[in-house]
């Protein structure tokens, strides 16, 4: 049985710039990892009060994004956009202690 993931990225978009909004939406979507059975819904709005994470950084230059849930802010995630078929993701203490392997996910069509 797949584990499903739903990150609902909350931010303003008149505090972005054209290029933050961009690297956003590269990560928008459906993308599964069906070695370990797992996939994530990225979507952005707060139009649900559950699984509501902020972005802390956006690299544009990397094509990477780093943000935390609003209900536990001691666990970050990272993404970065490999291809138009894949990201990574990879999780970590707010401290920085205990980072994990990135995990691969391709985009669900």
């Amino acid at each position: 049985m797949y584990q499903l993931q739903f990150i609902n990225l909350v931010y303003d978009t008149t505090k972005l710039t054209h290029l933050e909004q961009t690297n956003i939406n590269l990560f928008i979507g459906n993308w599964s990892n069906h070695q370990l059975q797992k996939s994530i819904c990225i979507r952005h709005g707060d139009d649900t009060s559950h699984n509501q994470y902020h972005i802390l950084f956006i690299d544009t230059a990397h094509q990477r994004i780093k943000f935390s849930s609003i209900d536990n802010e001691e666990i970050t995630y990272i993404l970065d956009y490999d291809d138009t078929q894949h990201i990574l993701m990879q999780t970590s203490s707010k401290q920085g202690i205990g980072t994990s392997r990135p995990i691969v996910y391709e985009r669900l069509v």
